[in-house]
């Protein structure tokens, strides 16, 4: 006889909705928003995000907890002219200080210590392990 998990509907359920919820993060501060994709390897999720403008030195990449990875970047533009520039000055300028972030919900547990993140022409690539992990924890970038 076949016993069925009373708690798999539910189970199910908040997967739904936390899958429907990572669907409308909100937009950064200065109403941007960082364009991902979440793949599932197998044995790994890759999530990529698309990051113009910024460098890897104003990004940040945190696992609050072992089923969400945050994304977080800021970067401020140079208005200054160095002293005795005179012949500068700026008739528009639109590149001002910018401050995005974004959590994924993963359908899994991810393995923290075996998460790396990588920064290369403007496209950020986390690699995540599966497996259970612990307190949050900050993924440097190469």
């Amino acid at each position: 006889m076949n016993r069925q998990n009373p708690f798999s509907e539910i189970e199910r359920m908040f997967d739904q909705l936390s899958r429907q919820i990572g669907e409308f993060e909100p937009q950064g501060e200065t109403g941007g928003t960082i364009a991902i994709d979440v793949a599932d390897t197998g044995d790994a999720f890759e999530v990529t995000a698309d990051m113009p403008s910024f460098e890897s030195d104003d990004i940040q990449v945190t696992l609050p907890d072992a089923r969400t990875v945050r994304i977080d970047a800021s970067r401020t533009s140079e208005t200054e002219t160095e002293e005795g520039d005179d012949e500068m000055r700026y008739i528009r300028q639109e590149r001002r200080e910018q401050s995005i972030s974004r959590s994924i919900p993963l359908p899994e547990d991810v393995d923290e210590a075996e998460a790396s993140a990588d920064f290369d022409n403007g496209v950020l690539t986390i690699h995540l392990p599966k497996m259970t992990g612990g307190d949050s924890t900050n993924i440097p970038l190469s």
